[in-house]
């Protein structure tokens, strides 16, 4: 298996603790038996940062790289490729996203032979949540979280998400740019395996997202499997932190390679 995650600019220095639990929490459940990969424009920094068997790479300098793209919207999570190893089973996770125990549904999902890829679910499905893509959805377009996305063996997203990407960068104004339109554009990706019984879209009661708009009033996770602390300030990830030191880390931080 493959986990991937993906970090730059600003978000190096800020959510560089965010980044250190959610691949600590993974590693908890999933064993070092698999590949753990970090992509940045600043590796010097996340090298120093995590002390973890981390395969950490330098997103591509070419101009022209699919992906790499400077905008608000997220493109740059899946540079250099949506695709690592088509082989393999691949996840994609967002430096926000917790694993607090075991994820069975995972399970099922890969033991279903029709079953082509998995993702969260919204809080509430909602036009925004598609960003400036919400033109090109459909009714059909699920409302959708980006923020941990399955790839099982032998099925490939990128197809379908370049002709997306495509489409924003031919239609779309800097100006209407929002930080949603990677989702949206994933989330239209995604529409034919919806309708075709090919998504597994996880159960959001368990696969929470927890924000100031997001379960908000939420004060526990003892039926918790995974939450997504999402953007911009992650209030849940604080909020939640010491129920993370206690339930994954035996009330031991993930030490930084400079702690002594």
């Amino acid at each position: 298996m493959i986990f991937r995650w993906s970090i730059w600019g600003e978000h190096v220095s800020k959510n560089i603790e965010l980044l250190r639990y959610s691949i600590f929490s993974f590693k908890k459940q999933f064993d070092n038996n698999h590949q753990y990969i970090v992509y940045t424009d600043n590796p010097d920094f996340v090298t120093r940062y995590l002390n973890q068997e981390v395969d950490i790479r330098r997103f591509p300098l070419k101009r022209d790289t699919q992906f790499c793209i400077n905008s608000k919207a997220t493109w740059r999570k899946w540079c250099p490729s949506p695709r690592l190893d088509i082989k393999q089973d691949e996840f994609y996770i967002d430096s926000d996203v917790f694993l607090l125990r075991y994820p069975k549904e995972v399970d099922t999902f890969l033991s279903n032979s029709k079953l082509k890829f998995a993702i969260l679910d919204e809080f509430r499905g909602q036009p925004y949540q598609h960003g400036v893509m919400h033109k090109k959805a459909t009714s059909d377009t699920p409302f959708v979280n980006a923020g941990f996305f399955i790839q099982k063996a032998g099925s490939d997203i990128s197809k379908n998400l370049v002709r997306e990407l495509y489409w924003w960068q031919e239609n779309v104004k800097d100006e209407e740019r929002t930080h949603h339109d990677e989702q949206g554009a994933l989330a239209i990706a995604l529409t034919k395996y919806l309708m075709s019984g090919e998504l597994f879209i996880f159960p959001k009661e368990k696969y929470m997202q927890i924000s100031e708009t997001s379960n908000p009033d939420i004060e526990n996770l003892d039926d918790v499997t995974l939450f997504h602390a999402t953007y911009p300030t992650h209030p849940a990830f604080y909020k939640f932190k010491h129920i993370l030191d206690e339930a994954l880390y035996k009330k031991i931080k993930p030490k930084l390679k400079n702690d002594k």
